[in-house]
C-alpha cells in the first residue's frame, strides 16, 4: 500500500503535511511528502497495512502528537 493510499485508508487527505506526518510515524528512510507512491514498510520491511494494530495505532498517534 502506497503512502497515499495508507493515508485514505486511515481516514486522513493525502496532503503533503499529513504524508510527511507518516514519514515522522514510520522513522524510516523514506520522505512520503516527496515520495507520496512510495509503499509504506516496518523496518522490517513488513507492509504497514498489514500489521494488526493500524491504522488504529497511527491515528491514536496523530491524535497525540498533533
Amino acid at each position: 500500500m502506497t503512502a497515499r493510499e495508507f493515508l485514505k485508508w486511515a481516514g486522513y487527505e493525502a496532503s503533503e503535511e499529513n504524508l510527511y506526518k507518516l514519514t515522522e510515524y514510520v522513522a524510516g528512510d523514506i520522505d512520503y511528502s516527496q515520495f507520496p507512491d512510495a509503499e509504506v514498510t516496518t523496518e522490517d520491511g513488513t507492509p504497514l497495512n498489514e500489521c494488526a494494530d493500524e491504522p488504529a495505532q497511527f491515528q491514536g498517534w496523530m491524535d497525540r502528537i498533533y
